[in-house]
């Protein structure tokens, strides 16, 4: 089921969004909802939506309140809010709803949401004023917010239940209906956590909310990560760390980690930090990974000292002395499995062939994080640093970055993975030939592209019959969609979303450091499309090779020889692969309206072009053909627009 966050343009509304995801994921996915979406007909959102949250007033009131009359839940933040008996209400009544400029004709004054609650109208208004500081009382004890100094809660308090009363005048802070249905905060957004849980819970909503130590329910924790690399090949690690550090001598510390002490204690631990603009990444040595500790609380904190800032801005990184056998992934990394990612990285790779340092070799893993894309892109100095190629990979983000400012949520089931390449910078016009591999500035929009095609491509690795594999398909310019049976006769496929691709480039001189990002839905259950339920659709049972591992290892193996043959074949563009692109893209002669143009126009696609990497169209009467960047445009494949990008 989703949960609703409207409007997408309200300041506090990806705020909102990130603290429903820590607390609801893996049973609800948070949405961020725009208001063409909320308006459209039939209002297709009421069928998957769990709970709207209201930051503002919708500006189409209809779907709101059909919404609630069904049975719908409404969550509604920084509100004035008067309930009156009678499904109407007496409208000269309501004149001390005054404060927010109110009067007479409340139920035609479309400043005002009126929905119907059990026997009785509730008036819900969303002043605009500053906010101040202000403490709410929450089982005793005090929970700070921002108060909106002059939104009241005039409810009628009978078997309506009490969400909180600010301490200084015991006025209503937040109010669950009677009916259980609409819950009203007339703090401004974001709700603090522990309010929030406590509204979703009576709102009726499932989650498994995680505790604190000291008992208090709070967020996801973002957790310390392991710095592994592949078990052959272990002295990666080593040389990771070097390039970040290449002034400390860091022999006799990596020596000390190798020694076995026969259970004695571990060598003190010894700490590095690496500052950069967003992040402070703190790196610890000399912890031993037991494989079989009874300390409480998460196991990866247990090798935290407890004098360790556990602040947001720092990042943990633990480097274990070896490999981890099975039981200690089975303790310390429970969602993931390095010795199977590894184990298949081997599988899929091309046989025979000897890579030193191959995609994937390098792994930086977490548990939680923020997001794998904005530790490497946001932080340029330890983007610099880190040598290449290099994978950073988590079991949950709790700020996952989409296109543009859109955010990538990863419920339970998805893999999310960064890859970080270096590559030298081509001067223009050169055709010299080199031993040196490089690039083309104009053909780094390519990178997408090829990453796209290994997704499809690794799919039908793990299909080789193909009896789904040839359903996943391509959205220009960076979407993944999956083709699902309908149960409906007039159609015979539905299209869902099972992932995406963001692309980062920062450059350094003549080099480019690359960032490919990529979220792929492989074991989530419906209503979320994902390739496990792809299989199912067509084998009756789950592929048992369908492992977010496997899927990851198999990305990472078909995209490296594309890629070095790319850049060997770097002078004829993205020619060599334009037919593994386009046959398996959903565009080919596809009409659709381009709103970019005035007056509006009718095209049609015809394909990539393989110098700048543009969107081909032609005018469906003929004429000059358009071409599109793919930065900048989105497409809505289900309205067949193609327009610009707003943020």
């Amino acid at each position: 089921m989703n949960v609703l966050v409207y409007p997408s343009t309200h300041p506090q509304a990806n705020s909102v969004s990130q603290s429903l995801y820590t607390i609801l994921t893996p049973h609800y996915l948070p949405q961020i909802i725009s208001p063409d979406v909320l308006a459209l007909p039939e209002f297709p959102w009421h069928t998957a939506c769990g709970l709207l949250v209201l930051l503002a007033l919708p500006q189409d009131h209809t779907g709101v309140r059909k919404y609630v009359e069904s049975g719908g839940r409404i969550l509604a933040l920084g509100v004035s809010a008067k309930r009156t008996r009678g499904l109407f209400g007496l409208h000269d009544t309501l004149s001390s709803f005054g404060s927010a400029g109110l009067g007479v004709g409340l139920a035609r004054d479309t400043s005002i949401l009126r929905i119907i609650d059990r026997n009785a109208s509730l008036y819900v208004s969303f002043p605009s004023q500053p906010s101040t500081p202000a403490i709410v009382d929450h089982d005793t004890n005090g929970i700070a917010v921002s108060r909106l100094s002059s939104t009241t809660l005039d409810l009628e308090i009978g078997e309506a239940r009490v969400l909180g009363r600010y301490t200084d005048d015991k006025a209503l802070a937040g109010v669950l209906t009677e009916s259980g249905s609409v819950a009203v905060w007339s703090c401004a957004p974001p709700l603090a956590v522990q309010l929030l849980a406590q509204t979703l819970s009576t709102l009726g909503l499932r989650f498994d909310f995680p505790a604190s130590p000291e008992g208090q329910r709070s967020g996801l924790s973002i957790l310390p990560q392991l710095l592994l690399a592949h078990p052959k090949k272990w002295e990666i690690q080593q040389r990771t760390v070097h390039a970040l550090f290449p002034e400390q001598d860091l022999e006799a510390t990596f020596s000390a980690l190798s020694v076995e002490d026969g259970g004695a204690e571990t060598p003190a631990m010894k700490s590095m930090v690496f500052a950069d603009e967003q992040d402070t990444f703190s790196f610890h040595f000399g912890r031993k990974i037991a494989a079989d500790d009874l300390l409480s609380g998460h196991p990866v904190f247990c090798l935290m000292m407890s004098e360790i800032s556990h602040e947001e801005k720092v990042k943990h990184v633990i480097l274990p002395a070896q490999p981890l056998t099975t039981r200690q992934e089975a303790r310390y990394t429970p969602l993931f499995s390095p010795s199977a990612f590894f184990t298949a990285l081997d599988e899929f790779r091309i046989a025979g062939k000897h890579i030193p340092w191959g995609m994937g070799d390098a792994l930086l893993y977490g548990e939680v994080v923020t997001s794998t894309q904005t530790m490497l892109d946001k932080n340029p100095k330890f983007l610099r640093a880190l040598p290449s190629p290099l994978l950073s990979f988590a079991t949950k983000q709790v700020s996952g970055r989409g296109r543009g400012k859109n955010t990538w949520l990863s419920p339970a089931g998805c893999m999310q993975m960064s890859l970080k390449l270096s590559v030298p910078l081509k001067s223009t016009g050169s055709t010299t030939a080199s031993n040196t591999r490089s690039i083309r500035a104009s053909n780094l929009v390519f990178i997408q592209y090829l990453y796209a095609i290994a997704v499809v491509e690794a799919c039908r690795a793990l299909d080789p019959t193909r009896q789904w594999a040839n359903k996943v398909k391509l959205k220009w310019p960076n979407d993944i969609y999956g083709e699902f049976p309908m149960e409906e006769t007039w159609k015979t496929v539905e299209l869902k979303k099972l992932g995406g691709i963001l692309v980062n480039t920062s450059f350094r001189g003549r080099v480019v450091d690359v960032i490919i990002g990529c979220g792929l839905n492989v074991l989530n259950e419906p209503p979320i499309g994902s390739l496990a339920q792809m299989a199912a659709s067509v084998g009756g049972e789950v592929y048992s090779n369908l492992t977010v591992e496997r899927v990851a290892a198999v990305v990472l193996a078909t995209f490296e020889p594309m890629w070095n043959s790319f850049l060997d074949r770097e002078d004829e563009g993205f020619q060599p692969f334009m037919h593994r692109y386009t046959g398996a893209w959903l565009h080919s002669n596809q009409s659709v309206t381009l709103t970019t143009t005035t007056p509006h126009a009718t095209v049609r696609i015809l394909g990539i072009t393989p110098d700048y990497g543009l969107l081909r169209t032609e005018p469906m009467g003929g004429g000059q053909y358009i071409d599109l960047q793919p930065d900048g445009n989105s497409f809505d494949i289900m309205k067949g627009l193609i327009r610009a990008k707003t943020t």
